[in-house]
């Protein structure tokens, strides 16, 4: 970050107009959730959390949770039975849930869901409904809200307008904004007024440490396709649309490697392995594979052809 902010002060980024950086969020709506304070040592507005919270994989780990609350969220089987009390929202029912859950809420899905997103340059969207809750669906806020009231901390919201405005009290920067003023076009708080309350932090004047080496052998990076998911999974209307794990991989590696598009190959990390479609594209550039469909391997990753090739040699040997 230091480095990143350096280099934007050094190319006069904050005095141009309409310039600046935008961070690629590793989930849907990432930057969002942090400003809102979905973080353990955060708050709403990125003001400091009252006590230090754990991060989802620490509290996985402490192996102290009383309860646990999975927001369209799977879990491993293990983990759920160390839990005290788990309530789930879940589009699907999996072995774990059936075993482990108290309480199982029909999760809505995208199409049913209401609120906003935030882009990754900070402007607030809208998010409408477009379908009606089928059978005993609720809003996803109102069932949260409703446990708040429950657990004596509630936000005394009875509409999803109720909730943005409370989200915009809560959020200093976000002060004022209402779903009107967001509209149809979105509206980014940097340009309003409200922006003034976020400090400015100070820059540190020491000197940048030389940036590591580049990683070796081939970047793996995972390509998520429209077509597999659990919704694709469950249904039978729809299972003929999931598609086989495919590697995308330029036409050098791909040579290197000895295969050719349509190929099935096998992408080996360390002591593990996962099999794939081989689609040579011109776009991709050398040493970079896009995997969709398939976990990544950890660690320097090699191809190979899942076929082996056979190769005759002296006294009639054949060796794989």
């Amino acid at each position: 970050i230091e480095a990143l902010l350096a280099l934007s002060g050094s190319l006069g980024v904050p005095d141009r107009e309409e310039s600046g950086l935008i961070e690629i969020p590793a989930a849907t709506n990432g930057r969002g959730l942090r400003e809102v304070g979905c973080l353990p040592n955060l708050g709403p507005g990125f003001a400091d959390a009252p006590a230090q919270g754990m991060t989802a994989a620490e509290a996985l780990g402490s192996g102290e949770l009383g309860a646990l609350l999975l927001v369209e969220h799977e879990l491993p089987a293990e983990v759920l039975a160390g839990a005290g009390t788990v309530i789930a929202f879940a589009g699907f029912l999996d072995e774990g849930l059936e075993e482990h859950a108290d309480i199982v809420f029909p999760a809505e899905t995208y199409a049913e869901k209401e609120g906003t997103v935030t882009h990754p340059d900070g402007r607030l969207q809208r998010v409408r409904q477009a379908l009606g809750h089928a059978a005993e669906v609720r809003a996803g806020w109102s069932v949260l809200a409703e446990l708040c009231e429950r657990s004596g901390a509630g936000i005394e919201a009875l509409t999803a307008p109720m909730v943005t405005a409370v989200l915009t009290e809560a959020v200093p920067f976000y002060a004022g904004i209402t779903l009107e003023e967001i509209g149809g076009l979105g509206v980014r708080w940097q340009e309003r007024d409200a922006a003034a309350s976020l400090p400015a932090a100070d820059l540190s004047n020491e000197a940048l440490v030389d940036p590591p080496p580049a990683p070796r052998g081939l970047r793996v990076t995972d390509a998520p396709s429209l077509w597999r998911g659990p919704e694709t999974e469950h249904s039978p209307s729809l299972r003929f649309l999931s598609t086989r794990a495919r590697a995308e991989l330029s036409v050098e590696d791909a040579r290197l490697a000895g295969v050719a598009n349509g190929d099935e190959i096998r992408l080996l990390a360390g002591g593990s392995a996962c099999h794939a479609t081989a689609v040579v594209r011109t776009g991709v550039s050398a040493g970079s594979v896009f995997l969709s469909g398939a976990d990544l391997p950890d660690g320097e990753v090699r191809i190979e052809p899942a076929r082996p090739t056979v190769e005759a040699v002296a006294a009639g040997e054949v060796h794989a």
